[in-house]
Parts: C-alpha cells; structure tokens; sequence
C-alpha cells in the first residue's frame, strides 16, 4: 500500500504563491496527500488547494495583485484606530475583512469539515490563553485569514471564543495533530526562506530586524524538537526549502517567479525521494 501523505506549508512573508507552485507540481505529478494544512501564507495555499480550485485558478488568485491588497483594503480607517486606541486590547493595524470576501468570491463559502480530498488543517494562536489551536472545523475563508493575522500588523480574528492570530508564532510549519492520525504515514514540510541581505542600520528598522530573527532562532529550535518527537511516534517526516529572494509587499513583479521556484523544488523532491516512495 502506498504511504499516506500529509503535507504541511510554512508560514512565510508572501509565500503563498510559491506554496501554490509547489503543491500545483505535486499535483501534476500524480501526488495526492491525504491532508494538508499549514500557517499564515501557509495555510492560504494548502486551503485553496483543498477547496478543489482547479490549479490555473488558485496560481491566478496567489498572483493577483488584487489579493495581496484585499489584506488591508477594507479597513475602516477612522473609527478602525479609535476603537484600537481606547476600546480593544487585540488591536492591528489592518482588517482582514476584503481578504475573506476575496477568498470567498474565489471559493464559495466553503466549511472546513466539508473537505476530504484532501482534509485541511490551519493552525492559529490564540495569544491570551498562550496556546495553538489546529481547526479542522469552520469557515474555510476565515480560517484561512485568521492564521495570517500576524501580530500588530493584522487585527486577529474572533472564532471559537477566542481571538485568533498568525498559527505561525509558534508553528511554523504545523504538524502535531497528524502525529497520532492513522491515516498518515509520511509528513513532508515545506519551508519558504529568503536570501540574507544586509541587516538595516536605521531606526526602527534595525529593531524590526532583530526582533524577526529572535522569533526566526525560536522557530528553528521549535521545528528540531518536532522532529524529533515525529520520529517518536514513528512518523516518517520529509523537510524540504525553498529559499528566493524577499518579496515586495506591493509588488508582484517577482510572484511568477516565486511560484516556478515552487515548482521547481517540488520536481527535485520527487524526481529524488518522493517518486520512489509512493510508486
């Protein structure tokens, strides 16, 4: 019998396009895993994957300039930092609201546990309880955004009870919830990293940029316990990166590019481990 599949995407500034080209590969390749899942860009490419979008469609959206920009244009400026100056405690700077219209318009208003081939996972924080939550039940759209709602830059999202922010502040590359699942044999991880380039010298961004590599140290730690205890539960993992440049928040001149590297790392991996693995 073949191994079961499971494949999780990392979160990453952007990455969404080069998930999708990684994921529309596999996929012409034959390979069809049993659940994916991942956090923040992450999750935005395993969900519109799952949702069943034929793979033309999904590389059109994670291009389009109009999604990148649907993240902040529905914000309410005015009354939006009134009420994040005197009335909220989870503030950001920008809604979400066009983000899940968009995703919605794309995708119909899709539930989560309406999805089988394959199922999906997002992970997302909730930061008052201090704990990850991996949902696998809800509006798919919503959860999508929700696990990209990085810390003060996005208001978080409510669900559940709770107020959900970026799954990747602690899970990178989510996959703790398929250590015990039966139905997975193999998980394969896919990373999006950038290439170095000098560190910033000005104020505030020389504190931006230490501040983003404490939480890149944390997240690497993070990342070697959990394969280990993958390893543990008798779980084969496959890791897998794809490293490009940064992308621009307002530019997609680059996005074609990232999705062929997509791609492109996706072919490596099957021509040298995956093809003899699930053949």
């Amino acid at each position: 019998m073949k191994p079961r599949l499971a494949i999780s995407l990392g979160s990453s500034f952007l990455g969404f396009a080069t998930h999708a080209g990684f994921l529309a590969r596999l996929h012409a390749l034959g390979v069809r895993p049993t659940v994916v899942g991942g956090s923040s860009a992450g999750a935005i490419a395993a969900g519109l994957y799952a949702s069943g979008l034929p793979q033309d469609i999904i590389r059109k959206t994670v291009l389009a300039h109009g999604f990148r920009r649907s993240f902040i244009r529905r914000t309410p400026w005015l009354t939006h930092y009134i009420r994040s100056s005197f009335f909220e405690s989870n503030v950001g700077a920008f809604k979400t609201d066009g983000a899940i219209a968009y995703l919605e318009k794309v995708m119909g208003k899709k539930q989560i546990e309406d999805l089988t081939a394959p199922r999906f996972m997002a992970a997302v924080s909730n930061l008052e309880s201090c704990r990850t939550h991996f949902l696998t039940a809800g509006p798919l759209a919503q959860i999508m955004v929700a696990s990209c709602c990085i810390p003060t830059v996005f208001a978080p999202i409510p669900h559940g009870g709770m107020h959900c922010f970026d799954g990747g502040v602690a899970h990178e590359a989510p996959i703790d919830p398929w250590l015990e699942d039966p139905e997975v044999d193999v998980i394969l991880m896919h990373r999006v990293t950038h290439t170095e380039s000098a560190p910033p010298r000005l104020f505030p961004l020389n504190l931006f940029h230490l501040a983003s590599k404490a939480h890149e140290c944390a997240s690497e730690q993070l990342h070697d316990y959990r394969l280990r205890l993958a390893e543990l539960h008798g779980k084969k993992v496959l890791v897998t990166r794809t490293v490009h440049s940064r992308p621009v928040a307002f530019s997609g001149r680059e996005m074609p590019n990232y999705y062929a590297a997509g791609e492109a790392q996706a072919q490596n991996l099957y021509d040298t481990q995956l093809k003899a693995m699930l053949t």
